[in-house]
């Protein structure tokens, strides 16, 4: 049985920037934590999962014109990345591109589609691992045909939390195959999805568990107490724009590079580029590992 392994690559960036401090810099004093710690995360999974095939997946576009189209407040409120972040990600494209990873985006959509539709290609038989700290993911979690688990970080790109059918049930009320429905009813604030006014985590969960759909629970809408029952008929049209822009898309043409190993290139971020001991630690998790 082969096994991959998917990075949420925005994600963990974003996350191992905040859990490093900004004082580790290359010979020019540009911080590089964000991409250290992003390396370091990645040879320890590599050293501790020992998958097939690793790809490093990123947004190509983090406001889909047909997300936006649906729910135009759709991520328009986040507040801009820090601003050593950005030139980040370029360093850690070309340590990446210097390493002969594989480096995947779906054109025109979110890291999400494009891991999602990677998934829904995988033959049968296959693991698949996606590291992330995007709740969404979890919709793809399934046990069987592929067996497809959330490795979620808790804190910074260390402490993962192991997410099968079992463990999103326990956590959410709610199987992966219904997160969907239930996030579209709790919202994101920081989607810019309101989701039901007054419908919080729990109420969603008991809802999703009473209904087969969420348009049966809006045909039953009368049958709840007032207060909810208005809620609910209020927010059909919410609930309409949601189904167009919450579940991922798994249909997108997903575009992988892969170059050859360029050790010229790896031996000038090791002396300029402050990653030498992550680039060492990677290079040898990926020869141990096999990928």
């Amino acid at each position: 049985m082969g096994s991959m392994m998917l990075l949420d690559t925005s994600s963990l960036m974003y996350r191992a920037f905040f859990a490093l401090p900004q004082s580790m810099t290359d010979a020019a004093g540009n911080p590089v934590n964000a991409v250290h710690g992003y390396l370091d995360m990645t040879a320890r999974l590599i050293a501790k999962y020992a998958p097939d095939r690793v790809m490093h997946v990123l947004d190509d576009d983090f406001r889909p014109a047909e997300r936006v189209q649906a729910i135009p407040e759709y991520k328009a409120a986040r507040p801009p990345d820090p601003e050593a972040l950005p030139p980040q990600f370029d360093l850690l494209n070309r340590a990446l591109v210097a390493l002969g990873a594989e480096i995947a985006a779906a054109p025109g959509w979110e890291a999400d589609d494009a891991i999602a539709s990677v998934c829904g290609g995988s033959d049968d038989g296959d693991r698949i691992d996606i590291v992330t700290g995007d709740r969404d993911l979890l919709a793809l979690v399934r046990d069987a045909d592929p067996v497809v688990r959330v490795l979620f970080t808790v804190k910074g790109v260390s402490d993962l939390k192991v997410f099968d059918e079992a463990a999103v049930q326990e956590a959410y009320g709610v199987p992966p195959s219904r997160y969907v429905e239930f996030a579209m009813l709790r919202g994101d604030a920081s989607d810019g999805l309101p989701g039901v006014p007054g419908v919080g985590a729990k109420t969603a969960a008991r809802l999703i568990s009473a209904y087969p759909s969420v348009a049966a629970l809006l045909d039953d809408a009368g049958a709840h107490p007032p207060k909810l029952a208005q809620r609910l008929t209020e927010a059909r049209g919410y609930l309409a724009a949601a189904e167009r822009v919450v579940p991922m898309r798994r249909d997108v043409r997903v575009d992988v590079q892969q170059s050859e190993r360029d050790d010229d290139q790896l031996r000038q971020l090791t002396e300029s580029g402050g990653l030498g001991g992550p680039i060492r630690r990677l290079t040898e998790a990926m020869v141990g590992g096999a990928v």
